[in-house]
């Protein structure tokens, strides 16, 4: 029993001496801007109590803990972690304010430094739309992105809140100035697509993909990734088609083949039509080279009048074959719907074209009715017979 009276007694002499190790000077020694090692004592909500090796345990406030936005202390630190701090004011131990926020804060201005001069990609939130751009939150410090490097065009807002990657356009750590990009990192990344894209399709081959927007000429249509192929309106119906939004509307799945590949340029042609049968090559069985049909003048131009057969089967009438006298164009003769009388000239199947004559069956007509006329006459003079002709 004495000797554990001994004991307690020289634990308490202990006990003394132990305190008496931890000066009040040694708070006084401590200097604004020194970093310094804590363990952490206690976590709550809004604060965690540290140890510096001092009498007392140290506060550090929740906005004080992290450069990112926090609602609570056990979402960066818990019991017995080690962390480094900044003396933000120095004193007794009830003046001292420490920030781990700062701390970070100067090892995320290294990062940034690194990432600027290796010109490596980051991370950060879009904080909010301002004058020119908008605000980014990399790691706790604040960065800048113009407008025109957000790679979204006009509609910034839609970016707020968002996380994103960007590169490092300008770094200042003297200014704490950052300028960034996104932009830049889009079109890098489409380019690796494309190149990768355009390694692996082939003319002929046939994709799927979805109309995203319809012009005149017509319509765009996104094979994936972003990349887009062009239907011609030449290209969408075997039948003629004077507006694609006859046949296509925005946001349309299609499957087309693709007819063209232009890889310098990043152009993709490609067709509707030749995915179906051609009406042409069944409806063109029923004509015949030195035949007259009827048509309709459907369309004409400055070299000639296309006149439809049949439904797909439109042939061409040259500008000298529409009439026996001399013509500029071929409104001086037809006009648009007008029916005809047209001998076939040449079928080309090859190439699915017809040429047309309207001023030979006009001949044909004449030379026809002169001989019936001569064979009429029997033996008579051929000058009576030809003078009798032209009285008629």
């Amino acid at each position: 029993m004495a000797e554990l009276k001994q004991q307690d007694s020289e634990n308490e002499v202990q006990g003394d001496k132990f305190e008496f190790e931890w000066p009040e000077d040694r708070f006084q020694a401590l200097e604004e801007g020194q970093i310094i090692d804590a363990k952490v004592i206690v976590v709550r909500d809004d604060a965690a109590f540290v140890d510096i090796g001092g009498k007392s345990d140290l506060v550090i406030p929740l906005e004080e803990l992290s450069v990112k936005p926090i609602t609570n202390a056990k979402e960066v630190v818990k019991t017995g972690d080690i962390i480094k701090v900044m003396v933000t004011r120095s004193g007794g131990d009830d003046k001292i304010l420490l920030s781990k926020r700062l701390v970070d804060q100067e090892q995320h201005w290294i990062v940034l430094e690194e990432a600027f001069k290796t010109k490596k990609a980051i991370t950060g939130k879009i904080m909010e739309v301002v004058k020119g751009g908008l605000t980014i939150n990399l790691e706790g410090i604040r960065a800048f992105m113009p407008a025109s490097q957000s790679g979204q065009g006009a509609n910034l807002e839609s970016l707020v809140g968002q996380d994103h990657w960007v590169r490092i356009l300008e770094y200042d750590r003297a200014k704490k100035r950052v300028l960034v990009s996104r932009r830049i990192l889009l079109e890098e990344e489409k380019q690796r697509a494309e190149a990768a894209f355009f390694t692996s399709i082939q003319e002929g081959e046939r994709r799927t993909g979805k109309v995203t927007r319809l012009a005149d000429f017509g319509a765009f249509v996104d094979l994936g990734s972003g990349i887009e192929g062009l239907i011609h309106v030449s290209e969408m119906s075997w039948m003629r088609v004077r507006n694609p939004r006859e046949i296509l509307k925005e946001s349309d799945s299609v499957e087309v083949v693709i007819t063209k590949i232009d890889t310098a340029a990043k152009r993709i042609s490609l067709s509707l039509k030749q995915l179906q049968p051609n009406p042409w090559d069944q409806a063109v069985m029923q004509f015949q080279e030195g035949a007259v049909y009827p048509g309709t003048v459907v369309r004409m131009e400055s070299f000639g009048a296309f006149v439809n057969l049949a439904q797909g089967v439109d042939g061409l009438v040259h500008i000298s074959q529409i009439s026996d006298k001399h013509i500029a164009k071929p409104e001086e003769a037809l006009t648009m719907g007008q029916t005809v009388q047209a001998k076939i000239i040449k079928i080309d199947r090859a190439n699915r074209k017809i040429s047309l004559s309207l001023n030979q069956v006009a001949q044909d007509q004449n030379r026809r009715e002169l001989e019936q006329f001569f064979s009429s006459q029997g033996d008579v003079a051929m000058t009576q017979n030809l003078g009798d002709f032209f009285k008629k």
